[in-house]
């Protein structure tokens, strides 16, 4: 198998399993796709929509129709001559009595041989040395008195367990015995008798949960004493030491053998940031699955690697991780940042603060967000943090006079102005651009950070930026380890709570931008700037996933392509949107609900859906009502996770509403005003699948996003895809005319697809080595017009996609009028020769003249132009192949 040309990622679950998969290999093998993505296999817990709360890392999961479903996924995948990369979670398991390495841990304490295998704090302040479980409804005390706990006897195994909320827990060997010894001899029954009695004597079952090396506690003290590293602030996923080998072979025992079986052809790193040393473990990785292929059925092949990895603005992925790239946030942002209007941020801010009374920015938001959570979910994270430092300080001249509290300040004033998800320390001093991302940190705090807390951050400074661990003694070398450690971890963690999952809810100026690896501060990207970020991208990564959908996106792609329409008619939606909110009446929901619910109504309206369709106008105001709960539980000003505000929460229902169900004349001037954003989007939609599909890198599609990409955040975005009609769809062969005429059933946007997923198998070299060249555009539209070349050997492709175009359509098609070009033109490259293009779409054929590629005559039958040289060559057969 070669390497990826092509992939598609797979959202597993019992409802949609292995053998289920392995059914669309010819659909997705004809659309020409070479890798299919899966979501996690192991094993996970039962009902698992996602399989990232993984219980048993070595097995298949059983609910996906285990090894044998496997085996055959990978059979039908050769046979079409495709290939499997697996999505795999080092990070974090399940908290869950299923995990048997956790199980064994509760029922052993620091004596299981697991007891290392995870990140827990034993000696955490408040925990009596004990593995802290806030899993309780209520504070232990009332769930004792209402009979919440019970031991219980297996009936097959015969062990005794504790009966918490729908599990059993393991109980100690300790609490056994005095079990054993409650009750008076007499065989069998004997245990059977203590356990009985511990329902009448509350006295003993409080001797038993002493005798734990656990203890049971409210869920709402997580955050204030919890002593095990959650995967952000999720309480029932516990992280993993991956720096330990014997971890890191259990882990990675199941997808190492199947990459030497030839089942798999490469790893996406789930959360790389969540690990201790991302550097070191991904080189580790990297031997270990070469070593793994070299010996395995195909030892040609060289497995590809991916993280999943949010950059910062500037940010660049380690070239010394030795990974083939991203999994495309990154390119997301960019694809869909130069098809923003910046006119339109102004006009947008100033109705979202005329709406919401707050100043619109986003920085502020971010780091109220991250002080919040620093106080909040995370607060035990930081504690942690603080004791590290502090026992590293204990060693040094320091000591005594820095105090835990003055720690604690220092370490939130900076976590609050990191501008990254995590540094990357090693073991000698800061440098680079880890030095550069902790440097701005520390001079922002300086700037608004509290003056007395000055020397407290000094002191931090020299920790993480100067002092080269190596160069210290042994003892104090690992505390300073464990420290910053301890401090990375936590950035990320806070990173992503704090940005992705709150401030993202907070502030929706123009929601496309507020997407997962993007920064709403930075409202569109120029046609210079994103040629500059693809040519780098051709010469450093170009073998990384090119995404415009995840399953972990905050709405789909097309959904995004539509709101970046209200960028460019931007008073347009301000006018309709005060008239909408004054509909709503005095009783509405914030300021930011309303504008954000507005903006979610229109754009995730489903083209061609009439307004008078009552079973279907239901469903998506169903779909609505669920996203707009989760955005302001998210947001967690309102109402929120924890404590739920049922008055508030009924509001934000009635607004829904009022908008779709109760009022058809306000549900009509809504569907009217959506229909005016089904042209536009799709032309953008059509634009950002093109560049996703010829700039560099491998493009990635997720699963039925082919046609329109409608979804909102999950779980509705990892909703069942209708296949049956998708098949429908390719084998129908519309002309172009048709395709652009029937344009909201997203027929249109499966062909494109198509012919450049076709195109990129016939010619691999072009699109996998092929330089990426700017064209440059003249005349009076320029601006609306971005122009490239990709360029292997003899081989040319141009491609041409328009842009801000919203107003200059052809009627009700996703077509610039052709007569809006006027003289803009494309020029031809300096160095090529003469040679005459073919249109990938139209078949057309055109050769450039002294002035260039005329655009009006490019972009005349199709929305977008792509051409390939044929040069006296045979790239003009593959075209019409």
């Amino acid at each position: 198998m070669t390497a990826p040309r092509a992939t598609v990622r797979l959202q597993l679950n019992r409802d949609f399993d292995l053998a289920a998969a392995a059914a669309q290999v010819p659909y997705y093998a004809e659309l020409g796709v070479s890798h299919v993505y899966l979501s996690p296999i192991a094993q996970a817990r039962a009902g698992s929509s996602h399989g990232y709360d993984v219980t048993d890392p070595t097995v298949v999961n059983p609910e996906l129709g285990g090894e044998r479903a496997l085996a055959m996924l990978s059979a039908t995948l050769r046979a079409h001559g495709m290939g499997a990369i697996l999505d795999i979670v080092p990070n974090h398991m399940a908290a869950d009595v299923a995990n048997p390495w956790w199980r064994d841990v509760l029922a052993r304490g620091r004596g299981s041989r697991h007891a290392g295998w995870f990140d827990i704090d034993w000696d955490a302040p408040g925990t009596g040395g004990k593995l802290w479980l806030p899993w309780l409804d209520a504070p232990l005390e009332h769930v004792l008195r209402r009979g919440g706990l019970r031991l219980v006897r297996d009936a097959g195994k015969g062990r005794v367990g504790l009966a918490v909320n729908d599990g059993v827990l393991p109980v100690s060997a300790a609490s056994l015995r005095l079990l054993r010894a409650q009750a008076p001899p007499g065989g069998g029954a004997r245990l059977d008798r203590a356990i009985a009695r511990t329902q009448s004597d509350p006295r003993l079952l409080r001797r038993v949960l002493e005798l734990q090396h656990y203890r049971l506690a409210w869920w709402r003290s997580g955050s204030e004493v919890g002593n095990y590293r959650r995967f952000f602030d999720v309480g029932d996923l516990v992280a993993l030491d991956m720096q330990r080998p014997e971890v890191f072979e259990a882990v990675h025992r199941l997808p190492l053998r199947l990459i030497a079986e030839g089942v798999l052809d490469g790893l996406r790193i789930d959360h790389v940031d969540g690990l201790a040393q991302p550097r070191a473990y991904l080189r580790k990785l990297r031997r270990r699955v070469d070593r793994a292929a070299r010996g395995g059925v195909r030892p040609e092949r060289r497995p590809v690697l991916y993280v999943e990895k949010i950059l910062a603005d500037g940010e660049e992925l380690r070239a010394d991780w030795l990974v083939d790239g991203d999994t495309g946030y990154a390119f997301m942002q960019q694809a869909d940042a130069v098809l923003h209007d910046p006119a339109g941020r102004a006009p947008l801010e100033q109705a979202w603060q005329a709406f919401t009374g707050r100043a619109p920015g986003f920085g502020a938001e971010e780091r109220r967000a991250r002080r919040e959570l620093l106080q909040g979910s995370l607060a035990t994270d930081l504690a942690r943090c603080v004791r590290a430092f502090a026992r590293h300080v204990a060693d040094t001249p320091e000591r005594g006079d820095l105090t835990a509290p003055a720690l604690r300040q220092a370490l939130g004033e900076l976590l609050e102005q990191l501008p990254a998800y995590r540094s990357y320390l090693g073991p000698v001093a800061a440098r680079g651009a880890d030095r550069a991302v902790l440097e701005h940190a520390f001079a922002q705090a300086a700037r608004h950070g509290d003056p007395d807390h000055a020397q407290a951050r000094a002191m931090l400074y020299r920790r993480l930026l100067d002092i080269a661990p190596c160069a210290l003694p042994l003892a104090p070398r690992h505390r300073l380890r464990e420290a910053r450690q301890r401090f990375e971890q936590l950035s990320a963690a806070l990173d992503a709570k704090a940005v992705e999952d709150t401030a993202f809810y907070r502030c929706g100026v123009l929601l496309s931008r507020n997407e997962v690896g993007s920064d709403p501060r930075h409202f569109a990207l120029s046609v210079e700037d994103f040629h500059a970020a693809m040519q780098r991208r051709a010469q450093r990564w170009p073998d990384a996933l090119s995404a415009t959908a995840t399953h972990d996106h905050k709405r789909g792609e097309d959904i995004r392509a539509r709101l970046a329409v209200l960028g460019e008619r931007a008073e347009w939606f301000v006018q309709r949107a005060r008239a909408w909110q004054a509909a709503l009446g005095a009783e509405r929901p914030s300021g930011n609900a309303v504008w954000t619910l507005l903006q979610t109504v229109l754009a995730a309206w489903p083209p061609g859906m009439s307004s008078d369709d009552a079973p279907a106008v239901c469903r998506f105001a169903g779909r609505i009502e669920r996203w707009l709960l989760k955005a302001e539980r998210e947001a967690k000003q309102h109402t929120r996770w924890t404590s739920p505000d049922p008055a508030y929460e009924g509001t934000c229902r009635a607004a829904v509403e009022r908008l779709l169900l109760a009022h058809a004349g306000l549900r009509r001037e809504l569907a009217e005003a959506a229909r005016g954003l089904d042209a536009p989007g799709a032309l953008n939609g059509l634009a950002a699948a093109t560049l996703r599909l010829t700039a560099p890198g491998v493009p990635d599609l997720y699963q039925g996003t082919e046609l329109w990409d409608l979804s909102l955040v999950d779980p509705d975005n990892r909703a069942p895809v209708d296949y049956a009609a998708r098949r429908r769809s390719l084998d129908a062969d519309a002309s172009p005319a048709a395709l652009l005429a029937g344009f909201r059933d997203g027929a249109v946007k499966q062909r494109l697809i198509r012919d450049v997923l076709r195109l990129r198998r016939d010619l691999p070299q072009l699109f996998a080595r092929g330089d990426y060249r700017p064209l440059a555009v003249h005349g009076a539209r320029r601006a609306h017009l971005l122009a490239f070349e990709r360029r292997h050997g003899p081989c040319r492709l141009q491609v041409a996609v328009p842009r801000l175009c919203a107003h200059a359509l052809a009627p009700d098609r996703p077509l610039v009028a052709p007569a809006f070009w006027g003289d803009t033109r494309i020029a031809h490259a300096a160095d090529a020769a003469p040679c005459t293009y073919v249109d990938l779409f139209t078949g057309r054929t055109h050769r450039p003249g002294p002035d260039g590629l005329p655009a009006g005559a490019l972009l005349e039958g199709w929305p977008v132009a792509v051409l390939l040289s044929t040069g006296g060559t045979d790239e003009h057969d593959t075209l019409r192949r």
